[in-house]
């Protein structure tokens, strides 16, 4: 993983998979009050899909562009050792890898260097929540900010996939400068270039919060469920209802930890209800297929803007 030292610009997105088949075909902050425990099945299914994603930002990284990064560092630090002339080989190395990526992309204007994923998972209940809520409160009620800050902190469930990208409009050219200054002598002015030329990288996080990917998950495992036949109907039923019942406790909690508002989780709760009355029946097809898009609904109301 990239460590540099210096900052990014950041673009936050908030990311909610909506898988449900419409043919009915997933480090705790806290965890003295656990939520409804998730099925094996749908821990399972959650964590997996934990990992495809970060696989897939993993696939986006170009190698070129990671090591055109971490050359980058390396240049900055023998030019902060007075060793211009290894800075310069590594900077011409770094120009040929930023000439392969644009020559084999020349209409990329980001191209991914690198991710990081941070996850912080609050596991209590809607009433450990709110006890959270009250502590913190108190304590900034009573000048006690930092205090009450820590204990704000807390109240998080998410999985933030950050990509740093280099922008191929600007970097490379200023790598082709700090060369120009080595050249002439120039070791400080170069030095400066490389500090904004890793300045200039593009920080983007995906906000992923954990309790609407558990909830998806548990409502795909119910809507698998539902077509099992080595169950009784009064069976199925009832862990179909088990499971819609958890998946809107999951919800509430992303509603509790402010991924949305309670206006934006209204209607979907309105639409799990409905299951009781469609299981095992005619209507049943249509009633998932309402959950699904009302999981994508969902999604793009707590998407906030980009910055």
């Amino acid at each position: 993983m990239i460590k540099p030292s210096y900052k990014f610009a950041v673009k936050p997105v908030v990311l909610l998979l909506a898988s449900l088949p419409i043919c009915l075909t997933v480090q705790a902050a806290d965890k003295t009050k656990p939520a409804a425990p998730l099925s094996i099945a749908a821990q399972q299914g959650a964590e997996l899909k934990k990992q495809k994603l970060i696989a897939e930002h993993n696939q986006q990284i170009i190698d070129e562009a990671k090591q055109a990064v971490l050359g980058t560092q390396q240049a900055l630090l023998d030019l902060e050792k007075n060793d211009a002339p290894a800075a310069l080989i590594i900077l011409q190395e770094v120009t040929k890898q930023l000439d392969t990526i644009l020559v084999a992309n020349p209409a990329l204007v980001l191209v991914a260097a690198d991710i990081e994923v941070d996850v912080i998972d609050f596991d209590g209940n809607a009433a450990a929540i709110a006890a959270k809520v009250k502590q913190a409160a108190n304590l900034l009620n009573h000048g006690k900010l930092q205090a009450g800050r820590m204990v704000a902190d807390e109240l998080a469930s998410e999985m933030d996939i950050t990509t740093a990208s280099i922008p191929l409009t600007t970097y490379p050219a200023i790598i082709k400068d700090a060369v120009v200054q080595i050249n002439a002598g120039k070791v400080k002015e170069a030095a400066q270039l490389l500090e904004n030329a890793l300045n200039s990288l593009v920080q983007q996080t995906e906000i992923i919060p954990l309790p609407l990917l558990r909830a998806e998950t548990l409502l795909l495992e119910a809507a698998t469920l539902e077509q099992k036949t080595d169950l009784t109907k009064a069976e199925n039923r009832d862990a179909v209802l088990k499971l819609t019942a958890t998946a809107k406790e999951k919800l509430k909690i992303a509603e509790l930890l402010g991924y949305g508002s309670k206006a934006d989780y209204q209607p979907f709760y309105q639409v799990i209800d409905n299951i009781k009355d469609s299981i095992n029946t005619e209507k049943s097809a249509a009633t998932w297929a309402k959950i699904k898009l009302a999981l994508a609904e969902l999604k793009t109301k707590i998407t906030p803007a980009a910055k």
